[in-house]
């Protein structure tokens, strides 16, 4: 196993087990990062990113054009305006031409770590989380920094822009609010546990809500950092992933599979249901009429907010760590332990394309 991918796995199985003080167990594998735009497909794993034909899922391009044992992937790109930007396990984070991936616009090489979590833009800016406990504000024109934001922690979670703050995930128990032109912490919020996905961001409401290892889910307001609610239960798991809202309902999973739906309001719990398994990739919103559930074995089931329960369910070959990724009518799976890295759903549940590298 190439070095550098080990290192990851290593940091994975730390996050989780020694920053929460609050969960026993992680993924160990690493997921492919999936971004989806209207014409194109973008996976990174192991060795190369690959550009796929968002119709047919047939292979246009990779990088780097051949690949190396040295260089590896999994951060899901950001796609913008005939770009694409993605960070790599060598330390380097980059920018290329959409229509040639092998064309690089600039690269920065000034992080001590590897990126594992997807950038945000913010403006002329991308946001971009490192392992090395720092976060970039890079220009995007010319691929200098702007600003850095130094935790204490590896990044491996989005950073969320609301006009002129961003949201970071931290693995030690908070949520920090910086100012997006300079990098500098307004304030943050303390949970109980370790955050490892991006938190929510409701405009109607000015509140954020996130979910952690430390077996609670968290509602703030973002103008004050006041803190509005925090529900938690004894039967609760580790949440490990994103909330959804819909129908003016919060809904999201814990570890062991609950589905529990909350006003966002007031916190107060409106139902419950269950996935009947292990849920680390959490509730995927689909539309504005249902959500879907995807368990680590590879089962997805669909539920709608009328029924509150599984109106439709699939099995994906392989184990799902990450959240599909819901565009349109489609549906895109990433998985691991499996024949192929992607598989692709309608979303009534028909099977489309899948996507295996060629040997």
């Amino acid at each position: 196993m190439n070095k550098k991918v080990l290192r990851l796995l290593i940091l994975l199985i730390l996050a989780g087990a020694v920053l929460t003080g609050c969960a026993a167990g992680v993924r160990a594998e690493s997921t492919p990062g999936v971004t989806v735009t209207d014409s194109y497909v973008y996976l990174a794993y192991m060795n190369s990113l690959y550009q796929l034909d968002r119709a047919s899922g047939a292979q246009l391009s990779s990088f780097p054009e051949k690949a190396s044992a040295n260089l590896a992937m999994y951060a899901p790109p950001v796609a913008e305006n005939g770009f694409v930007y993605f960070g790599d396990l060598a330390n380097d984070f980059h920018k290329v031409s959409e229509s040639n991936l092998n064309q690089v616009v600039w690269t920065f090489d000034q992080a001590k770590g590897w990126y594992q979590a997807k950038p945000a833009l913010d403006g002329d800016l991308i946001i971009v989380p490192c392992t090395d406990r720092n976060i970039y504000a890079i220009n995007i024109e010319n691929g200098t920094q702007t600003w850095v934001y130094e935790g204490e922690y590896a990044f491996i979670a989005q950073p969320v822009v609301v006009e002129d703050k961003i949201i970071v995930s931290a693995q030690d128990h908070h949520v920090a609010v910086l100012n997006g032109a300079t990098g500098e912490e307004l304030y943050r919020v303390d949970v109980k546990g370790a955050v490892l996905a991006p938190p929510l961001y409701d405009p109607q409401s000015d509140s954020v809500f996130v979910g952690s290892l430390g077996r609670e889910m968290v509602s703030f307001n973002l103008a004050s950092g006041d803190v509005n609610w925090a529900y938690s239960t004894n039967d609760l798991a580790t949440i490990w992933a994103t909330p959804i809202l819909l129908d003016n309902q919060l809904i999201f999973t814990d570890k062991n599979g609950k589905i529990i739906a909350l006003d966002p309001e007031s916190g107060t719990e409106l139902w419950q249901n269950n996935a009947g398994g292990t849920v680390i990739a959490g509730a995927t919103l689909v539309g504005d009429k249902g959500f879907l559930v995807a368990r680590e074995d590879g089962t997805i089931s669909y539920y709608s907010s009328e029924t509150q329960g599984g109106d439709w369910t699939v099995t994906v070959p392989g184990n799902i760590y990450s959240k599909p990724v819901v565009d349109g009518d489609q549906i895109f799976v990433p998985v691991v332990k499996a024949d192929a890295l992607i598989y692709t759903y309608n979303t009534a549940g028909v099977p489309g394309w899948s996507f295996s590298p060629s040997k």
